[in-house]
């Protein structure tokens, strides 16, 4: 399914991103936000009111995903999510959360969204009394709640890149957070394909204008135009030189802190791309990444399976490749933003 101009409007057969905690309380490594080197971070509801405003003259998705970082540590999140739900963007507003605050949630929640996505990592799940309470709330409101129960991730980005441009096409056209899933970002005034090219550029040397890969958003009369012609763009991103897209190296799932998240992808893109997998997503764009499961049976299988010393071993020498160098790459400090506080 392809993107579609229809009374004025692009229209997306998938949805549309708001991150409204770009900070987390846990630090995934490889995430995909690069949530582990953000302090405090939350976008002011200001902001999101005048970007929700202005991108709804334009655009309709299935559903509109508000999610971070950690979105459940954003104090006003219940009227941002009043902001999705007026700004008619989508009929449907999901939260995608690792779900270990969810038990301080409250009916004001649960009445403001229509689903509630659970990402669960190893450790970090959420006691079974708990959780009956979270399911109890959802059931009185008759929210929908998923859970993806994740034992790997793919690496997301390397911070020493690639030269190759067929490298970077080849990596732009399988990317699944691109085309299949279509994690559209709205972001600061602009529209993004990607979060990987809002978040890159922030904290990668060297990468320039953090807007560089976005459209900034307008209420003029060719916008529509314009933002049909950039989605369907076949031009690689900027940051998709350092973005691996969908086909970054499989590792164990692992915590990291904000000085060492940075040291496991301190290698160039071409020593931390799956060919294998890459070429699996020629034939097949959807295929799965391997990285989580629905079932909580075979999620703990999975986990049983994994000898402890693969996830040491990943943790130091980037996945079976070699030691990364002594110092990791340079931060570049960010833009300000409303109510942030990085690095």
């Amino acid at each position: 399914m392809s993107y579609d101009l229809v009374d004025g409007k692009v229209v997306s057969p998938e949805g549309c991103e708001l991150n409204v905690a770009h900070h987390c309380n846990l630090g995934c490594a490889s995430c995909s936000h690069l949530s582990p080197v953000f302090r405090r971070s939350l976008i002011a509801t200001e902001t999101a009111a005048r970007d929700l405003s202005l991108l709804a003259r334009s655009f309709r998705a299935r559903f509109v995903k508000v999610l971070g970082g950690e979105p459940l540590l954003h104090p006003e999140l219940v009227p941002l999510l009043g902001l999705v739900r007026d700004s008619g963007i989508a009929p449907h507003t999901t939260v995608c959360t690792n779900g270990l605050l969810l038990p301080r949630m409250r009916d004001d929640f649960w009445a403001a969204v229509d689903e509630v996505e659970i990402s669960v990592y190893p450790d970090r799940e959420l006691p079974e009394e708990k959780m009956a309470g979270v399911q109890a709330y959802a059931d009185k409101h008759g929210v929908r709640l998923t859970l993806a129960y994740y034992s790997h991730f793919r690496y997301s980005y390397a911070e020493r890149g690639t030269e190759d441009d067929e490298l970077v096409r080849h990596i732009y056209d399988t990317c699944q957070i691109a085309h299949v899933w279509r994690c559209h970002t709205l972001y600061e005034g602009h529209f993004f394909k990607c979060p990987q090219s809002v978040f890159l550029p922030q904290v990668l040397a060297g990468a320039g204008d953090p807007m560089a890969d976005g459209l900034r958003l307008s209420d003029a009369p060719d916008f529509p135009e314009r933002l049909l012609a950039y989605l369907r763009s076949p031009k690689p991103l900027r940051a998709c030189r350092n973005c691996l897209g969908s086909a970054g190296m499989r590792m164990p799932h692992q915590q990291r802190n904000r000085r060492t998240f940075r040291e496991l992808q301190d290698h160039s893109s071409e020593e931390l791309t799956d060919r294998q997998f890459l070429r699996l997503l020629d034939e097949r764009p959807d295929a799965d990444d391997g990285c989580a499961v629905e079932d909580r049976d075979a999620w703990r299988e999975r986990l049983a399976e994994q000898p402890p010393a693969a996830v040491a071993a990943s943790a130091h020498t980037g996945a079976g490749r070699s030691a990364p160098s002594d110092a990791p790459g340079r931060r570049a400090r960010p833009a300000r933003h409303a109510q942030e506080e990085r690095f």
